[in-house]
Order: C-alpha cells, then sequence, then structure tokens
C-alpha cells in the first residue's frame, strides 16, 4: 500500500514534469483506487494558481461499460473528451486501471476505441500539442498480472520516482553528448540482439523528470513518472537488425505478457512474419497486424512497422524487467526500440500505434560519429564515463 504521506511529494514531482504555471488548466485523469492522489495534484494544481479538473472510474465502471459498448459505439469520437482537451493546457494521466488484465478480453472492442479516440490523441500528441504526463501505480491487481510481489512493483514504479533528479540530469547529459554528432549506433547483448540505426541530424530527448522551456520550444511536451531515459526518433528508412525482448505487454491492451519476443526489422521496418516470441506469439503478431491495418486506413501506409524510437535506460532504482514497459523501458544498462508513432519527439511517422521493446539489461552500444571514429557508450551494461 503506497504510503500517503508522500503524496505531496509524488505531486510536486508531477506539476515539475508538467511545468504547471499560474493560469493553467490542467486534466488530471485516472482510477478511483489512486482517488486521494489525485485530488493531491489537484489541490498543488490549485496552490500554484491553476485550474485542476479531475476525472476518475473504477476498474469494474471500465470492465461494464466495455462489455456494453458495441464496436460501432466506440469507433464514434468522444465528443466531450475533445472539448476538454482543446480547452486543457496540460494532462496528467495516472494508470487508470487498478487490474489491467481484464483489458485482454476486450481486443476487438479497445481497436476501435482507440480509433475513436484518434482525433483526441491527435491534439494532446500531434502538433502543436499539449504538454502531457503518464505516471505509474502499483496496484495487487497490477502485481498480479506482472507476477511479482506488491511491494516489488511500489519499488520500481514509486520508488523510481523518489530519485535524486539531479543526478539523474546529469546522466542523461552525459548520453547527449556522447551522442552528439554521432551518425549511427551499434547495438549487441549475449541474447541474439544485433543491430544497428542511423541517428544523424535527429533531436535528442532527455527524460529527467522535469520539463523545461528548452524542451517546450522544440516541441518536446511529453514525459514519464518514473522518468529516466534518452531517446531519440532514428531515420525510418535505415536500419537493420534482430532485438530480443525477454518481456513485454501487448500494446493493443496492454493485459497480455508476451515473453521471449525476438523482433527482426530491415530498411527501418518491422518484418512481423519472422517475429517471435516464446509465448504469447499470436498476440503479438495479431496486434501488429491489426495496428498496421488501421494505420492503412489513417495514413493510407504501414507506419506502425517503421522504427520510432532508440532509448537508453538510466534511472538507478529500477533494475528489472516485468512486463510493465512504463518502468522496464527505464532499467539502467538496457536500451529499448520501439516501432509506429516518432512524430511527437522528432521523428516523421504518425501512427496508432508505439511499442517499446526493451532488451535484457546487458547490452554494448557502439557510437560511430560523422567522421567515422567510434566510441563505447555501454559495454555489457555499464555506462561508460
Amino acid at each position: 500500500m503506497i504510503d500517503e504521506k508522500i503524496y505531496p511529494k509524488l505531486a510536486e514531482d508531477v506539476l515539475g514534469s508538467l511545468d504547471v504555471q499560474e493560469g493553467d488548466a490542467v486534466l488530471i485523469s485516472g482510477g478511483t483506487h489512486e482517488q486521494k492522489f489525485l485530488e493531491e495534484i489537484g489541490i498543488a494544481v490549485a496552490k500554484r494558481g491553476g485550474q485542476p479538473f479531475i476525472t476518475a472510474v473504477s476498474n469494474d465502471y471500465q470492465k461494464r461499460l466495455l462489455d456494453t459498448c458495441t464496436v460501432q459505439q466506440l469507433k464514434k469520437m468522444p465528443k466531450i473528451m475533445m472539448g476538454v482537451v482543446q480547452a486543457m493546457d496540460a494532462y496528467v494521466i495516472v494508470e487508470p486501471y487498478s487490474d489491467p488484465s481484464i483489458k485482454k478480453h476486450f481486443r476487438e472492442k479497445l481497436q476501435a476505441r482507440s480509433e475513436g479516440n484518434f482525433p483526441v490523441m491527435q491534439i494532446i500528441y500531434g502538433k502543436p500539442g499539449k504538454r502531457w504526463l503518464y505516471m505509474g501505480w502499483a496496484t495487487d491487481g497490477m502485481a498480479r498480472m506482472y507476477n511479482v510481489p506488491l511491494s516489488e512493483l511500489e519499488k520500481l514504479v514509486i520508488g523510481g520516482c523518489l530519485i535524486d533528479y539531479g543526478i539523474l540530469k546529469e546522466d542523461c547529459e552525459h548520453v547527449m553528448r556522447v551522442l552528439h554528432n554521432a551518425k549511427y549506433v551499434h547495438v549487441t547483448d549475449p541474447h541474439g540482439t544485433d543491430f544497428r540505426l542511423d541517428i544523424e541530424g535527429r533531436r535528442l530527448n532527455p527524460d529527467d523528470g522535469v520539463l523545461t522551456p528548452e524542451k517546450v520550444a522544440v516541441g518536446d511536451l511529453g514525459g514519464n513518472l518514473p522518468a529516466g531515459e534518452v531517446f531519440v526518433a532514428p531515420v525510418e528508412t535505415y536500419g537493420s537488425g534482430t532485438i530480443y525482448c525477454p518481456l513485454t505487454i501487448d500494446d493493443l491492451t496492454r493485459g497480455t505478457i508476451i515473453k521471449g519476443v525476438r523482433l527482426k526489422f530491415k530498411d527501418g521496418t518491422l518484418l512481423p512474419d519472422e517475429c517471435t516470441a516464446e509465448h504469447n506469439q499470436e498476440v503479438l503478431r495479431d496486434t501488429l497486424h491489426k495496428m498496421t491495418e488501421l494505420d492503412k486506413e489513417k495514413y493510407g501506409a504501414e507506419n506502425a512497422l517503421k522504427v520510432a524510437e532508440l532509448g537508453i535506460g538510466l534511472n538507478p532504482v529500477i533494475d528489472r524487467a516485468i512486463g510493465y514497459i512504463l518502468t522496464d523501458e527505464k532499467i539502467g544498462g538496457s536500451v529499448h526500440v520501439a516501432f509506429g508513432r516518432s512524430d511527437m519527439y522528432g521523428g516523421n511517422v504518425s501512427s496508432n500505434m508505439h511499442w517499446d521493446f526493451v532488451t535484457a539489461p546487458d547490452v554494448t552500444l557502439e557510437v560511430e560519429y560523422r567522421d567515422g571514429k567510434k566510441k563505447l557508450m555501454m559495454k555489457d551494461g555499464q555506462l561508460l564515463r
């Protein structure tokens, strides 16, 4: 059970990640299982002279809604939500499901809801976009789904928020210095990961827990808590190799764990028929298929298959993968590659999907610069100085 005494500190971290100012209208969304914390954020916003608006529903309500609504109903744009996001200045969502496993039973309906919510998502994550933050949480239901003790989940999620942000900022700056003027990155590990990406000329983005005017100026408006990575949108037409991801979660429902994923990609494009998994391979391939078809309908292209992100994990507390991508991608010594949307942080691809695949925490990462010189950034999961 998360100690309510730390709520004010966590709420201030949320406001720092959103740079809440006097007069800002802030939508605060989540589940009733975290109602007190959502209200703590609201009070913190009000103290800064902002205008909080809180919306929270129960896990049971969300399940009943998915049970009740038809696919055609869910495909319709939510008019009230459209009005809210147009009016807001910033948006924070705290993990809305106390038991995300219920979503695995509603694959078709969740795909329909994703389609219906598309115009809303464009306002938040498109251009010019809104300031946004996604924050993790820890519940008994989540612990059961990820098959970890609740205390371990709290350590990863809440402990991952209660870090020294000054040290994290220094680590992010170090990684960005090493990547400055880089042309290629080459990532390998003992488990079969071996790929190259081109990041020449692409914006480097530090997820260090603080939204600064400099980030806003370049359109970097979003973040996570826990924070802890540097990420970049690679060149979409280059990049080939294999990624081994020990553990992930289905991107369509965020309710089904997939294990032992091995992805193949070429020329910046995922090869779905060559992607395998040791457990729930059919879910992996079905989600890639569904999101690709949705992108073909929306954009006329299979954008979900395009390489979207290279991320380097730097959180000092998060040390193991459980399938919760929000924390897994911050593991020190790991990298992650995403496929799908990249236009929110310097890429050129719009998509209904952004699926991160995190390596084991023992990668070696070599940087090749424009002048042909090379440098090791990480060796066997250790960040080199």
